[in-house]
């Protein structure tokens, strides 16, 4: 494996380097509204003389760099264009965890899978946002990805220890065997493992990453038959503008829009405006595809999870990506999340996307207009704290999102939560978790709260997560939804060939990933790998075409 990633003006990276880099919405008709003075004419650019070519231009250096090593392997020329210093994206904020079912690890095993459960499930997550065509497509390459992946990078499958599905409830859901891992030496970490390989590879097989050089503008003409065509794109090298031509095809892989407060603000439905993904991410995909006169579709959608405000207030003035301390602490016995009216919101112990989700409910009835579970806030009491830690801290010491108070009521005071409200609901909550059990949310009373969460292990079923608040001092940390990557993107054929606003292709182009409104064929975090298996699924998707295209001419 090679260990030196040559890039432009001749700057290499090491794989070690790259380890560490460290309801449905269509818009299309919106586009012109939102980007003032960009029409479809501002996306085209002369094509008289051309800097660089290749046959497949990919925007992105994420999950991207599976579709240019793929073109490579049949032959063809790629250049990936990445906005950041070094390449990898998101990928790299990654576990590197891969949401593939009924993967051959799977059948070796004995644990049944079949595609008729997964699209059920998948159908039944999904709900309303369900795209049928778009969800058998990632059903049926999946794993065509990862046997490439093997092949061509050299990462090895094995199942993922906490691999439950996030819903394992529902029709098709699984309890063991779908989300994949990289194998990895005894104590080496998972996280950024896939993102090195694909750098490492892609450029070894002969892929030309170009760092630092974000793309600006995709040069379009018009078709005979009236349409757009993609023909190249317009990027900068931090010193002039460059104009490459995409022989064949440009790949839109520049991931979400969510370190962009004011894409976040006017798209997404929930109060989110915090995100723990690369700072890169600010929807520059999206708006190139917008000019080119795109199509979007789950621009409302997110994979979510709860955070403490403090940590992001401080990694947001800082610029930089964050994993939430918080993700694991709501399951833990003692701990409870509350809004300001002192009322449990959300069932703790769900899937950290399912309580990212529980923070969007409006105020109805006499309340102001408003958002009912902002501001919220984590309880715990001192058992809690002097058994967990809580907030990254030891036990005993929580970390400096906490703060203590002497009693409830003086909690509730400094907050701003209704002191009545919240003792109330603590009483009411302690009752029914000494009988184990939580009528109101159903906290503990399934698989996944049994045994994939933080709960503790030492007790058994609901137990391990179930537990009064009775022992003060009592503790409180502001809680707030974060957005672990934006959905909603260019609206896409299940072929990932971009669609314009009037449902026709927009030719040459292509999306996936964070960047493309689909999803996993619906607006559904399935389980652990819920965003990279659809990401490098359609990445083959695409690969699989590229081939069959004529350079234009």
């Amino acid at each position: 494996m090679g260990q030196n990633l040559e890039v432009r003006n001749g700057k290499k990276f090491t794989r070690r380097e790259a380890l560490f880099a460290g309801g449905v919405v269509t818009v299309g008709a919106l586009a012109s509204g939102l980007l003032s003075g960009c029409s479809q004419g501002a996306s085209t650019a002369s094509a008289e003389s051309w800097d660089k070519e290749a046959d497949v231009v990919v925007i992105g250096a994420g999950t991207g760099l599976y579709t240019a090593l793929r073109a490579r392997e049949d032959g063809l020329s790629a250049i990936v264009l990445e906005k950041g210093a070094k390449p990898g994206g998101s990928t790299l904020y990654s576990s590197s965890v891969v949401w593939a079912p009924a993967n051959k690890l799977m059948e070796q095993n004995g644990d049944k899978d079949s595609k008729a459960d997964a699209l059920a499930y998948i159908e039944a997550g999904s709900a309303e946002t369900y795209l049928p065509e778009h969800a058998e497509a990632f059903v049926d390459n999946v794993n065509v990805a990862l046997e490439n992946v093997t092949r061509l990078a050299g990462v090895e499958w094995v199942y993922w220890a906490s691999g439950i599905d996030y819903r394992s409830d529902l029709p098709g859901g699984k309890t063991i065997g779908r989300s994949l891992c990289p194998k990895v030496e005894k104590g080496q970490a998972i996280a950024g493992v896939l993102g090195g390989a694909l750098v490492s590879h892609a450029q070894d097989a002969g892929v030309e990453i170009m760092a630092k050089t974000p793309a600006r503008q995709l040069i379009t003409r018009e078709t005979e038959a009236g349409g757009l065509e993609v023909i190249g794109v317009l990027a900068n090298d931090g010193k002039k503008d460059i104009r490459i031509r995409a022989k064949r095809a440009v790949v839109l892989s520049s991931g979400g829009f969510d370190w962009n407060e004011s894409m976040m603000k006017t798209y997404l439905r929930v109060p989110a405006r915090y995100s723990w993904g690369t700072p890169d991410g600010t929807g520059d995909g999206h708006k190139m595809a917008m000019k080119a006169g795109c199509d979007f579709s789950l621009m409302n959608e997110a994979w979510l999870s709860p955070g403490y405000k403090v940590e992001y207030e401080e990694a947001r003035s800082l610029g930089a990506s964050k994993l939430s301390t918080a993700i694991r602490d709501d399951c833990k016995r003692g701990v409870i999340y509350v809004n300001k009216h002192g009322r449990r919101f959300t069932n703790e112990c769900s899937n950290y996307d399912s309580v990212g989700r529980s923070f969007c409910a409006l105020e109805n009835g006499a309340e102001p207009r408003g958002w009912k579970n902002l501001p919220a806030f984590a309880i715990a009491d001192q058992a809690a704290v002097d058994a967990y830690g809580l907030n990254g801290g030891k036990p005993g010491e929580p970390g400096a999102a906490f703060k203590q108070y002497a009693s409830l009521d003086e909690l509730a005071q400094d907050c701003g939560i209704d002191a009545d409200g919240l003792k109330e609901e603590v009483s009411r909550y302690n009752e029914h978790a000494r009988n184990g059990a939580d009528p109101d949310f159903g906290r503990g009373q399934d698989y996944y709260g049994q045994n994939y969460t933080g709960g503790d292990s030492n007790f058994e079923g609901a137990a391990r997560t179930l537990a009064p608040l009775e022992q003060g001092p009592f503790w409180a940390a502001e809680v707030v939804p974060v957005v672990l990557g934006t959905m909603g993107g260019v609206k896409t054929t299940p072929a990932a060939r971009a669609l314009d606003a009037e449902g026709n292709e927009v030719e040459r182009l292509f999306a996936h990933g964070n960047c493309s409104g689909v999803g996993c064929g619906g607006a559904f975090y399935t389980g652990g790998g819920g965003t990279l298996g659809p990401s490098l699924a359609f990445g083959e998707v695409i690969a699989s075409q590229l081939p069959g295209l004529d350079p234009w001419s």
